[in-house]
């Protein structure tokens, strides 16, 4: 989704900037008259769609429910030698992106049991057959975001916020971060851009009396400060704000970050009730070691992923044909095992070479 704002003197005017910018599906987020004959505001949305460019055209012609079921059908000419070539590139790709060793093995043998002779297919069918993707509900389903600090739940929290709005949904936003001075300025900045209700709540008693005031039609999105997930005072306290809510936790975990924290950070948000994750800052990270991490070694299931920091751009729908596609889409990743000596190297990127010059 890509949101943006037009200024004009009257309504009819900025109505004109908006078809003329978005176009006629554009959806009216919100309008403001400025007083004193100032001009009008109007914010609006509209869906954007993500380009595969690093999908091969049979693995963007293939996706969930055709065929027989499968993501992918099988070649009936699949050779052993292709079996090498495949398992290789499967496994030098995890490896590279530091997926754990026993993990990254598992999955290279779930692949070639695809009998697939595009890597691609073959690790999105292991991948779909070792984990869980549902994704993040669309009902009113209340949530509460958990997650270490600085992983990016308050930004998961106003995308949240901002499908709603685009959706034409009530939604409430509860901020308990009251930890950091002036933490929530930044959320209740962006639902005042979106026209979205927000509060704060500073313990727990007073969340459990928000919720208990929050319509029954609205669609309840709790942002909660970052916590040592290790930390055992701090889970207790994270506890009862979970417990107040009555409110589903969501763990938020950033991609990038070793796999093997990544995979004991989901597994105490498991221990606190967590059944999925949000990944972000896939627009960051070149290594998503992580994020298989915390699905094989915490247990968590897939929801969206976050690619961009910018509220408008909404989620990346996280299923096994994407997580496949950016596993094998850096060049790095795909020449990670040389044919030649079948032995695993770093390639470092041009500006990594001429700095080692």
């Amino acid at each position: 989704m890509r949101l943006k704002t037009f200024q004009a003197a009257t309504m009819t005017e900025a109505m004109d900037l908006v078809r003329q910018s978005l176009g006629d599906e554009a959806i009216i987020v919100s309008t403001f008259t400025h007083r004193n004959g100032a001009g009008v505001e109007i914010t609006a949305a509209i869906e954007q769609q993500s380009e595969d460019d690093f999908a091969t055209p049979e693995a963007q012609a293939l996706r969930y429910g055709q065929g027989n079921g499968r993501l992918f059908v099988p070649e009936d000419d699949f050779a052993p030698q292709d079996e090498q070539h495949v398992g290789d590139l499967i496994l030098g790709a995890l490896n590279w992106h530091g997926v754990p060793g026993r993990v990254a093995e598992r999955l290279t043998q779930a692949a070639l049991r695809v009998g697939l002779d595009d890597p691609v297919g073959a690790l999105a069918e292991a991948l779909d057959e070792t984990y869980r993707f549902p994704g993040l509900s669309t009902d009113n389903r209340p949530l509460i975001l958990i997650g270490p600090p600085g992983s990016g739940k308050t930004v998961v929290a106003a995308k949240i916020a901002a499908r709603c709005v685009i959706e034409r949904r009530a939604v409430q936003v509860v901020s308990t971060d009251v930890s950091r001075a002036a933490a929530g300025e930044q959320l209740a900045a962006l639902c005042r851009v979106m026209s979205a209700p927000f509060i704060e709540a500073v313990d727990a008693r007073e969340l459990h009396h928000v919720v208990g005031e929050t319509a029954e039609t609205s669609k309840l999105i709790v942002d909660t400060a970052g916590i040592n997930l290790h930390d055992a005072a701090e889970r207790k306290a994270l506890k009862a704000l979970i417990q107040a809510s009555g409110a589903e936790p969501v763990a938020v975990l950033a991609a990038g970050t070793d796999a093997m924290e990544a995979g004991e950070l989901a597994a105490q948000a498991v221990a606190l009730g967590a059944r999925r994750y949000v990944a972000t800052r896939l627009d960051a990270a070149r290594r998503l070691g992580a994020l298989v991490a915390a699905a094989d070694l915490g247990g968590l299931a897939f929801a969206d992923a976050s690619a961009s920091a910018f509220i408008g751009k909404g989620f990346e729908r996280c299923d096994a044909l994407m997580l496949a596609h950016r596993l094998l889409a850096d060049p790095d990743a795909r020449s990670a095992v040389d044919p030649e000596t079948d032995m695993q190297y770093f390639s470092p990127k041009p500006a990594a070479l001429k700095a080692a010059e």
